[in-house]
């Protein structure tokens, strides 16, 4: 997500902060951008814009309001991140940065189209870096809290004939023995995924949340 001017505002006080530190003059217009305030960061519209505009957030298809949809994500991610500089793991290498970077870029027909989508977010490739740097130490930490076990024979096969469409190649139905290792893999991301969200959930009950999306502009 990218940074603003704000990130050193906390708690409850940071949208007044938001306020203060801006001319009276655009202070309405900043208001009205500020999205939520989670974990003591603001979330404005231009993080919600760079997310869904880079890829940084997956698209949710099925979301009524696309908006809501990134915010939501995004005030997790917050949560998470504040979760994370607890504990500060390892910075991670340049060459994994350069990687996410070039995933970004790839996601654009041209590098001017790229340059634009940052430019609508109103940041710029070193700002980009710094988010995907963040993600990084996120997925490590992650990694790192959240072991799971390895799969058994029972647990394979019952995911196997839940999801035959799953492992099809070519559209034929897999031989069980050929899709093995993919069904591994599988089974222990579904598990990862769901210790993390219960964990996630947890982080939202106990956070101080201020969620502005939907409230009326004054």
């Amino acid at each position: 997500m990218p940074l603003t001017p704000f990130r050193r505002c906390f708690g409850a006080a940071a949208l007044a902060c938001a306020v203060a530190a801006m001319p009276s003059s655009v202070a309405a217009e900043t208001i009205d951008r500020v999205l939520a305030v989670a974990a003591g960061e603001l979330i404005m519209l231009s993080d919600v814009t760079a997310a869904r505009d880079l890829g940084l957030v997956g698209p949710d298809p099925t979301a009524p309001d696309p908006i809501r949809a990134v915010l939501a994500k995004l005030i997790d991610r917050e949560l998470v991140l504040a979760e994370v500089e607890r504990y500060a793991p390892a910075e991670p290498a340049a060459e994994a940065i350069d990687r996410e970077l070039q995933i970004v870029r790839a996601r654009f027909a041209t590098r001017q189209a790229f340059d634009a989508a940052l430019a609508r977010s109103g940041i710029d490739e070193n700002h980009l870096r710094e988010t995907l740097r963040q993600n990084l130490r996120i997925r490590a930490y992650e990694d790192q809290r959240f072991t799971v076990p390895a799969p058994s024979d029972e647990e394979w096969h019952a995911y196997f004939g839940n999801h035959p469409r799953m492992f099809a190649r070519d559209g034929q139905p897999p031989v069980f023995e050929d899709v093995q290792a993919d069904i591994v893999r599988a089974v222990t991301a579904e598990k990862h995924g769901a210790l993390i969200e219960e964990w996630i959930a947890g982080l939202r009950r106990r956070a101080d949340v201020f969620d502005l999306y939907l409230l009326p502009v004054r």
